[in-house]
């Protein structure tokens, strides 16, 4: 493996770990979710500038509270309620395919998504998320930041940027996609009455992974569905160490070593080297949403939540797969 490989796979195991344990110590809430935030930022291959992450926070900190506001007011009229959770989603892609990017998208999905579905459950806690979303933004920037600081990594030549920077799309086409493919995913999440925040999240982050492929086909469908496969093993197998071993040390060190393995299998040549950063994502959801607290339930929990966010996948996966059947790239392409 390359240094600069090994370096990445270093900040991703520690900085990921990092977020990840004292979360467990302090018990903030969603503090899966800061983890995740960690994972996506560790694994650019630099750090993100303060000016690009301040407006991040600020727009995150924005978006929440008008979530927030605009769910409360019309909780009580179902109807309406649920168009403007449709219009947040239309609106949250619309503003990641403007230029944007995947975690900007993540995050105003989290905001059209989970928010309003918890004030429905408990305007209080509703509340709480509203704060914590932001702050696990920030301290998962900042520790994303330590770590690029610690651990640096080499200038991208111009090659590498040419290759990194997204291909042509349809950008039409891809709100259209996405949208066909989310809204009756969450509609139905809320008539049904679900409360799974997690998985809300789950989908949002599944949703702009997909997204940021214009045309995903089945390839690409079954590499995801092999990601999610392989993050869900890796949770499961990571529950029943915890069984043997219900101490706090156990999830932290499981924590390190599957973000260093996967990591590690990012880097390779192995044919699920594409797979393994979804992995890294699914297997953080899936286990650190189940982790704690300790307790007999652990493992029932942990296989609601493995069918949980498996739902979600293949829905997801396979709506994107029935889009592209009927509405493929091909067409734009030929049309111009």
């Amino acid at each position: 493996m390359r240094t600069e490989d090994q370096r990445s796979v270093t900040r991703l195991a520690l900085g990921v770990t990092g977020v990840f344990s004292l979360g467990l110590f302090l018990g903030w809430p969603l503090a899966v979710v800061g983890a995740v935030f960690a994972a996506l930022f560790l694994q650019a291959p630099a750090a993100l500038p303060l000016t690009a992450f301040a407006k991040l926070f600020v727009f995150s900190i924005g978006l929440m509270f008008i979530s927030f506001l605009l769910s409360s007011i019309f909780s009580p009229y179902p109807l309406v309620f649920l168009m403007l959770v449709a219009i947040g989603i239309i609106l949250s892609f619309m503003w990641s395919v403007s230029g944007a990017g995947v975690l900007p998208g993540v995050i105003a999905l989290m905001g059209a998504l989970m928010i309003p579905n918890l004030v429905l459950q408990s305007q209080d806690l509703a509340l709480v998320l509203v704060y914590w979303i932001p702050l696990n933004l920030l301290f998962a920037g900042f520790v994303s930041t330590l770590m690029f600081v610690l651990i640096p990594a080499e200038p991208q030549t111009a090659a590498q940027k040419k290759a990194a920077a997204p291909p042509s799309f349809d950008p039409y086409r891809r709100i259209v996609r996405m949208s066909l493919v989310t809204v009756p995913f969450a509609m139905a999440f809320f008539v049904s009455g679900a409360s799974a925040l997690l998985v809300l999240f789950f989908v949002a982050l599944l949703s702009q992974q997909l997204a940021a492929m214009p045309a995903a086909g089945k390839s690409v469908a079954k590499a995801m569905l092999t990601a999610n496969l392989l993050g869900a093993a890796v949770s499961i197998i990571c529950y029943e160490i915890n069984v043997i071993a219900p101490v706090i040390l156990t999830p932290i060190l499981l924590c390190f070593f599957f973000c260093l393995t996967l990591g590690a299998l990012g880097k390779s040549q192995a044919p699920l080297a594409t797979a393994a950063g979804s992995a890294i994502t699914t297997a953080l959801i899936v286990y650190g949403g189940s982790v704690a607290p300790f307790s007999d339930e652990a493992d029932v929990k942990s296989i609601i939540r493995v069918l949980q966010v498996a739902s979600a996948a293949f829905f997801v996966i396979i709506a994107y797969v029935v889009v592209d059947e009927f509405w493929p790239e091909k067409e734009r392409q030929a049309a111009q």
